[in-house]
């Protein structure tokens, strides 16, 4: 048969054209050729961008360049307009008035220049960088969940959902944050740095080549103190990738957190691992208060040193006009200025660096990538579905030396249906893992068709297959959505949607699900009032059928429910191959039937059917026993049954216990009947998931001031430490004003004599060090205590957040996806924490440093300070804060929007093997890309505003300077002010405009940390409590002593879904020590959750109670009763061995029996089992029940009739109603309900 042999290009075919650039990153050798994580790591994100964005970001880049050029143009011009002031103010000036304030006006006008060059440039880089970043790591994260997707399923098993989708969602947010105007900001900074030291060569080479040592000895400090803070700070990112992995596995299993009491056991293990990383971001205060004490320590030597040289040099006559050496100090102190900028902007980058590390581990992960990406593979021309296994042994990954099947040969021949029995255990599902090549044989041979598996491309084979999983996974979509995926892959792929609902409602059919689709609950459309008083309402109904969403994980609709919609799916292909896995384990016998029939006899498919029960099996063409791993026996079911073996003994045991309810009882109303409110809370809404916003409800907004307010006043234990950071803030914010009185009597100094100026030299020189001594004690004591004070209140509030969530009621899960809160959990906290650590400090000072500039000028020149403040800084404040406005706005918008993205990769990622079975990746991959292609035209429509008020607040300050020299220059012609109290006012003023600059630049860091502590803080504000903090139960009183359990006129509607009735008047009494079993139709309330978190065998089975109360003994004596004993023996590991995420590293049956230990260890007085051995064999739920029945009440909700006739009283329910009720010879008598299904069942398996 001839063979397509695919290209490497046409294995990943990029996204649809959304304006999204998909970049195929430049390929590199796994393990050996791939860089250390450094920024290198953080550059390899440009490979990412387009030709135009190159283009973009080479433009963006040369106008950055030229902005930071114009503040170092600026001390050329303030080099004249001093010389200027200081010539016209000397002894020996002869210079007219008018004549003075020409030469002002001409330089102010400089000015003028200057600023609308710098407005333009800055509006152009930061808006082109803003819009290429985003581009960029958009790309990045289509890339990284490319790989992601087409990672092996042992791949998967290794880690949880929640760490793969942190990489594409927390760490991606990170890398853009760094790379968007940050990058601008740095790129200005290096060039005003360079350009400060051009402009004073020119000055004055030997003053600036003093000073440039003095420039370098800061930037290698800076240099090392980063580095090392990098390491700490990539640390701190694997400890919260840890805490969002733990996140994971509770929410996403929280009802049965909830059910087992174990909230508090997970809180736990998320607060080690929070204090671990506490202990590591305490390491971080130094570093971070050295980086800014060094900057500032040397900032203020460098003055020191550079007038006490000037000074000597002007003496000398090396320098002959005063105004060069002032010249060459007011281009140091941008340049300065300019590495004091790079402070701030440094931990973006720094975090940035960590998660870039993060995300390429991913993607150069080349080796843990499965064969759907393979250079050279097959793709057949047809597919005769003819399976054949030579020899086949394997071991799972988790567990090499234990080996799942054992010298298998089997071969599975086209049109044929093979059923595949066995104990629980036994390598079944195995077997069907390794025809989807989720996993690699360790030895022998699969063909399909006569061609090794390994050399077909693994995508086109699965889509050959149709699979029914034991445990469905469907998607957060609607059931129509959730069923025409079954036909990705296939020819009718891009059918209309038309064809499509044609195709879906024919699958329904055969699945027995249109039934209860088009009985699923009603909506209010709408609401009109009518009659003549209008007083009344007529309501209007819309039935949403195959537009009702399913809920997270199919939470929404019932097992049964799930099963039908799964069948519905695997059939719509028309695969050539179908597999299923305990496919009708959650259906009512007369459904189960039906539907195996049909698939069992479907011509021309090939057909492999695993099954407990052996009434299912009886109808296949062949039959295959496997035990142990190893085919014991085959044939059809009579020669099995002459054989008398294994499978006459399975058969034995089922005839005694098969018995299953055989109608289908019609809900009334067509109301969804659940009996379980933990299990899952129904909930539809009108307008379909994908268009939704996950946002968490009931939250009230609160400004930043009053939410700052409410963490002061509840973390008093920490005012120690806020009060010597406020202090330390308080003392650095005098440094800028102390700057502006020394440097106006320096300047005053060059209006006297040579010698008057060597004196005053020797004393402003010292003055300066001593500022520079106060400046590094008070930075480094701000730095190490803010950071301190930070990385505390983030790991309170970040574990008050998990304690929050946990804390809530079911039906608030029912609203918000487990991957959007574990986003939030991930992200608010960080965002807090922006704002709470060093950043708080650094902002008080700077609120400070303006108040205190203010005062200053006022206090020296009072007209000219009233024209500075209320003439030029009202520009700058009110562009500074439009823009904080506008960007807390467009934080909050993409906040909610990424939240979406985060949900939707969560969810995909939690349901991989679906995603493998039906080649849904590329499906996967394209809506991920339109929830980003939404995210980033929003952005970039408000980040086109943002930017023009960005531009705005850094360029003002220029403006500000020519009114100074303009009204400043007028004061001194009249005589109304000198030139010292004039440089006074005019150094106090601009740099209170840089301040502010600097304020607003810290504009995104507040919205995010508003919205983040609108989150936190707002979601507490709301808690609804679970039962877990309800009052103990008061059993004083009196009642009867015999009733434990008792219902009385019970009504209930879940909170999500008010409209639908679901028990309707039950009333019933449940006595001490009975055991009721209650039963009904698929869809009545029969749901299993077994939901297995990704933790080892013992921690499951201890999860609800306190392991340092539990012996070993007691552990063992659950595991006897559940028949897990033999299991674990066989385990390397034994009790040690991990489940994997979800419980994948075992079977169903397995899965079951840990469950069942797991409600054993609490020795429960009353306990609860919904189909709780529905996975298991005939023979091994015999034994598990009869060990777990006795000394204790029991209610059982189960299909399997044989169960239930041993109970001391049978519920029969019917549309939430209770339809029967007594024994089971009671019932027999009646010849009601229960005898129809009982006499139906008997019949099928004789």
């Amino acid at each position: 048969m001839k063979a397509e042999q695919d290209a490497a290009g046409e294995l990943e075919d990029a996204p649809g054209d959304t304006g999204v650039p998909y970049v195929e990153e430049p390929k590199m050798k796994p393990n050996s050729d791939t860089p250390k994580e450094g920024f290198g790591t953080l550059l390899r994100v440009f490979a990412f961008g387009t030709a135009i964005d190159k283009i973009v970001q080479i433009v963006c880049v040369f106008a950055a360049v030229c902005s930071g050029a114009a503040m170092p143009l600026m001390a050329l011009v303030l080099g004249r307009l001093t010389a200027n002031f200081t010539n016209f103010g000397s002894v020996n000036n002869e210079e007219s008035s008018q004549d003075f304030m020409k030469q002002v006006r001409t330089n102010a006008l400089y000015f003028v220049y200057l600023f609308i060059g710098k407005f333009t440039l800055v509006y152009l880089w930061s808006f082109g960088l803003s819009y290429s970043a985003n581009r960029m790591v958009q790309a990045l994260r289509l890339k990284c969940l490319n790989r992601i997707l087409n990672r092996s399923v042992a791949a998967h098993d290794a880690q949880t959902p929640g760490v793969l989708s942190s990489a594409i969602t927390t760490h991606c947010n990170c890398i853009q944050a760094a790379l968007s105007d940050r990058i601008g900001i740095m790129v200005q900074a290096v060039s005003m740095l360079l350009a400060s030291f051009a402009v004073a060569f020119s000055q004055s080479w030997q003053l600036t080549l003093v000073m440039l040592g003095l420039v370098l000895v800061t930037l290698g400090l800076i240099g090392f103190i980063v580095g090392s803070d990098q390491k700490i700070e990539t640390g701190l990112l694997k400890r919260y990738t840890d805490c969002s992995a733990i996140a994971e596995d509770a929410l996403g299993s929280i009802r049965t957190v909830v059910a087992f009491g174990a909230a508090r056991k997970f809180l736990a293990k998320y607060d080690a691992v929070l204090q671990r990383a506490e202990k590591d971001g305490t390491k971080r205060g130094p570093f971070v208060g050295l980086m800014f004490a060094c900057q500032y320590f040397f900032m203020f030597t460098g003055w020191a040193i550079g007038f006490y040289l000037g000074a000597y040099l002007y003496k000398r006559g090396s320098i002959s006009d005063p105004g060069r050496i002032l010249a060459v100090f007011f281009a140091m102190l941008i340049g300065l200025g300019a590495i004091m900028a790079l402070g701030p902007n440094m931990p973006s980058f720094i975090k940035a660096v960590a998660a870039s590390g993060g995300v390429f581990r991913i993607i150069d992960d080349a080796e843990q990538t499965d064969g759907t990406v393979e250079s050279i593979a097959a793709k057949l021309d047809t597919c005769n579905g003819h399976l054949e296994l030579r020899g086949v042994s394997f071991s799972y990954p988790s567990r090499p030396n234990l080996k799942a099947l054992v010298d298998v040969d089997i071969a599975f021949t086209r049109g044929t249906s093979t059923a595949v029995v066995g104990p629980s255990g036994a390598g079944k599902s195995t077997l069907l893992s390794l025809l989807e090549r989720w996993y690699e044989a360790t030895a022998g041979t699969i063909l399909l068709d006569g061609y090794d598996i390994t050399t077909v491309n693994a995508k086109w084979l699965r889509s050959q297959i149709a699979l029914v999983q034991q445990q469905p996974q469907l998607f957060n979509a609607s059931i129509f959505e959730n069923i025409a995926y079954g036909l990705t892959g296939t020819e009718k792929e891009n059918a209309s949607t038309e064809e499509k609902m044609r195709l879906v409602e024919e699958a329904c059919r055969e699945a027995r699900a249109l039934e209860f689709i088009h009985g699923l609950p009603k909506v209010p459309l709408l609401v009109l009032p009518f009659g003549l008083d209008r007083a009344r309402l007529l309501t209007f109904y819309f039935c949403q059928g195959f537009d009702t969403a399913v809920g997270e994980q199919g939470g929404l609709i019932s097992g049964g429910q799930k099963q039908r919609i799964a069948i519905a799916r695997a059939l719509i292909g028309r695969r050539p191959i179908l597999l299923m896995d305990e496919a009708t384990s959650a259906l009512d016998n007369e459904n189960s039937k039906v539907i195996e029939t049909l698939m069992m006899a479907s011509g021309g498919r090939t057909t492999i059917f695993i099954s407990h029960k052996i009434s299912s099996a009886m109808k296949a063409d062949r039959i295959l026993v496997i035990d142990q791993g190893q085919v014991v026996e085959q044939g059809t079911h009579d020669e099995l049954i002459a054989a008398n073996k294994l499978y006459k003994r399975l058969h034995d045991a089922h005839v005694h216990s098969e018995p299953e309810l055989e109608t289908d009882i019609t809900p009334i109303g067509g109301s969804l009947v659940e009996l379980d409110p933990l299990a899952k809370g129904p909930s539809a809404a009108p307008e379909s998931p994908e268009h939704q916003l996950v946002e968490i409800p009931e939250i009230t907004k609160h400004s930043l001031l009053s939410n700052l307010y409410t963490i002061a006043r509840e973390q008093q234990r920490y005012w120690p430490i806020l009060l010597v950071g406020v202090l330390s803030a308080v003392v650095t914010a005098q440094i800028f004003p102390v700057q502006a009185i020394l440097l106006g009597r320096v300047l005053q100094s060059f209006q006297g004599t040579a010698e008057e100026l060597s004196s005053d030299a020797n004393f402003w020189s010292l003055m300066f060090f001593v500022v520079g001594l106060g400046a590094l004690l008070a930075y480094a004591t701000l730095g190490f205590f803010m950071t301190l004070l930070g990385i505390r209140l983030t790991k309170y509030y970040r574990l008050d957040y998990f304690r929050v969530m946990l804390d809530q009621r079911i039906e608030f899960f029912d609203r918000v996806a487990s991957g959007a809160l574990v986003s939030r959990l991930s992200s608010d906290p960080s965002d807090l924490h922006e704002l709470i650590s060093v950043n708080l400090g650094l902002l008080i000072s700077i609120f400070v440093s303006i108040i205190s500039g203010s005062i200053i000028a006022l206090a020296f020149t009072w007209k000219l300070a009233l024209v500075a403040i209320f003439g030029a800084m009202p520009v700058v404040f009110c562009a500074g804060f439009i823009r904080m406005k506008l960007d807390s706005s467009l934080a909050e918008a993409t906040a909610r929007i990424f939240e979406e993205s985060a949900r939707f990769a969560s969810d995909a990622l939690s349901s991989i093997r679906t995603v493998k079975a039906f080649t849904m990746e590329d499906v996967v991959q394209k809506s991920y890309e339109q929830h980003l292609f939404q995210t980033m035209r929003k952005v970039s429509r408000k980040t086109a505003t943002i930017t023009l008020f960005f531009a705005l607040s850094e360029s003002a300050e220029l403006l500000a300077a020519a009114l100074c020299f303009w009204y400043g220059g007028k004061l001194l012609g009249e005589g109304e002010t000198s030139t010292e109290k004039f440089f006074t006012v005019f150094i106090a003023v601009i740099v209170g405009g840089q301040a502010a600059g600097a304020l607003f630049g810290f504009s995104s860091n507040i919205g995010k940390a508003k919205i983040a502590a609108n989150n936190i803080l707002g979601i507490r504000r709301h808690v609804h409590p679970s039962v877990e903090q309800a009052p103990s139960l008061d059993v004083g009183g009196e009642k009867d002593a015999n009733v434990i359990v008792d219902f009385k006129n019970v009504t209930f509607s879940y909170p999500a879904r008010p409209e639908v009735c679901v028990l309707r008047n039950v009333s019933l009494q449940i006595l001490e020590g009975q055991t009721v079993a209650i039963v009904g139709s698929s869809g009545s309330g029969k749901s299993t959750l077994l939901a297995l978190l990704e933790r080892s065998i013992r921690d499951n089975i201890v999860l609800g109670v306190d392991e340092n109360n539990i012996k070993d003994d007691d552990i063992i004596s659950a595991c006897e009763a559940a028949k897990l004993t033999d299991l674990i023996a066989s385990l390397p590991d034994g009790y040690k061995t991990e489940c994997g995420a979800k419980g994948t590293a075992l079977s169903g049956g397995q899965k079951q029996r840990i469950a069942i230990a797991r409600a054993l260890i609490r020795r429960p007085e009353i306990l609860l089992l919904d189909e709780p051995t529905s996975a298991l064999d005939a023979e091994s739920e015999q034994e598990t029940l009869q060990n777990i029945q006795s000394g204790r009440t029991m209610i059982l909700v189960t299909h399997r009739l044989n169960t239930a006739k041993t109970a001391d009283a049978i519920i029969v329910m019917a549309a939430g109603q209770i339809a029967e009720q007594g024994t089971h010879n009671e019932l027999m008598a009646r010849q009601g309900h229960y005898f129809k299904m009982y006499q139906s069942s008997i019949a099928d398996i004789v």
